[in-house]
């Protein structure tokens, strides 16, 4: 089975390497646009394409993303419900998400002590022991990272155990609508299974945690 999956890996590099995977080649130079409040800014480029020079728009995110499967030594993991414009309806989040300008070569180490910061602000929980789980990218359609030669904005995951109440949590901004539910350990499967988990980045983050405490099985 492992050789199996170690062959299907080495395939996916193998085609993701072709040439014609470094995409179509720009026309001319990126173009910054206005800034669009709380999004980014708009890059306008053009791409010779299979059907000749076609023009396209992205945002560029000015910002690192993070979030946190985060658990309290009373064993609750802290997450969020949070309503957004674009979703516009309640959200089962886990915090931070954003961690403000960070830029895009930014070492572990400063990604996880910017993480730590916006964490505390937000949550009022700090120190514990913390691991990194991975990333993923979101947003990678019309979305460039922190700069025009970013492709996706990485979402960086991290796991944080016997994390202690250190200061309140954060007042909300007056354009925020945002609630924190701590739900216990051993329920969080049913958060799963319920269907209500749906954040991109949350969810692979939840399950990625819950594998490595052995509260699910592969």
């Amino acid at each position: 089975m492992e050789k199996n999956s170690n062959s299907v890996i080495e395939r996916y590099k193998e085609i993701a390497g072709q040439v014609k995977f470094q995409g179509w080649p720009l026309v001319g130079d990126y173009k910054l646009g206005e800034k669009v409040p709380y999004f980014g800014q708009v890059l306008s480029y053009t791409l010779q394409t299979g059907n000749g020079n076609e023009d396209y728009y992205s945002l560029i995110r000015h910002f690192g993303w993070c979030v946190v499967f985060g658990i309290t030594e009373n064993n609750n993991v802290i997450t969020l419900v949070q309503w957004k414009p674009g979703v516009n309806q309640a959200s089962w989040e886990l915090p931070p998400g954003g961690i403000g300008k960070i830029d895009p070569g930014a070492s572990a180490g400063e990604i996880l002590e910017k993480t730590k910061e916006i964490y505390l602000k937000e949550t009022g929980y700090g120190n514990g022991d913390w691991s990194y789980l991975g990333k993923i990218l979101i947003e990678t359609g019309k979305y460039r990272g922190a700069g025009p030669n970013d492709h996706g904005l990485p979402a960086h995951m991290m796991m944080a155990t016997d994390l202690k109440r250190i200061q309140g949590a954060r007042d909300l901004n007056r354009n925020e609508i945002m609630e924190t539910l701590e739900v216990p350990l051993d329920e969080f499967r049913s958060v799963i299974e319920s269907g209500l988990f749906q954040e991109a980045s949350a969810l692979p983050c939840a399950l990625l945690a819950l594998l490595k405490l052995g509260q699910i099985k592969w």
